[in-house]
């Protein structure tokens, strides 16, 4: 291929991918706030001012452009955390701005944990979405594992805790209490969550 047929073929393929992209944007936005069983192609198409043939063209099925729009918003919002907490030095800071990315307040963090809510729910009759579902988690609890390791090594974090233990407790209590949020549990509040992860991270982690 010549740097000739490279360059006019690049402006296409840009093109490509920000219609994907576009698509799975408008798709994960309708699913966090219709359901996933409850959006149509032609939804999608109308969102994005195109027609049901285009997002057929890139996505040939209603279960494809679902699946993957799924995906795409948990990949989007892993991205976005990654970017947040490499700018933070301090272990302890980087935790609690974690715990701050996690907190299911109004706007599009809300919309981002209703996906993954309807993710485990699919993930449940859907064997299919699982490998997906572990991967992601897998990554997150990672994530939590290198800030505790680095904790440990600045000397802010306890040097004999388990990382990989913490990680477990820590994700499980964020899942447990962003459920209780979202489904309106009483006297549980983004507030009273944040309270209870900055102290989980104060009692098992305080150097």
């Amino acid at each position: 291929m010549t740097d000739a047929s490279v360059s006019s073929s690049a402006p296409g393929l840009v093109t490509e991918e920000h219609r994907r992209e576009a698509i799975l944007e408008a798709t994960w936005q309708l699913i966090a706030e219709r359901g996933f069983h409850a959006v149509r192609v032609s939804d999608i198409a109308r969102v994005c001012g195109t027609s049901t043939g285009t997002v057929h063209y890139y996505f040939p099925g209603k279960s494809d452009v679902l699946t993957e729009a799924l995906k795409y918003c948990v990949e989007q919002a892993f991205n976005r955390q990654s970017v947040e907490l490499r700018r933070i030095t301090g272990a302890h800071e980087r935790l609690l701005k974690l715990i701050d990315m996690q907190l299911p307040r109004v706007g599009f963090i809300l919309d981002e944990w209703s996906i993954w809510l309807q993710y485990w729910a699919e993930s449940v009759v859907r064997p299919e979405f699982r490998a997906a579902h572990n991967e992601f988690y897998a990554r997150w609890q990672e994530t939590v594992i290198r800030i505790v390791r680095r904790g440990q090594s600045q000397g802010v974090f306890r040097a004999e805790v388990d990382p990989e233990n913490v990680a477990l407790r820590l994700t499980a209590l964020t899942d447990g209490a962003a459920i209780q949020v979202l489904t309106g549990a009483p006297r549980m509040t983004t507030t009273v969550m944040r309270e209870l992860l900055v102290d989980f991270v104060q009692r098992e982690l305080g150097a």
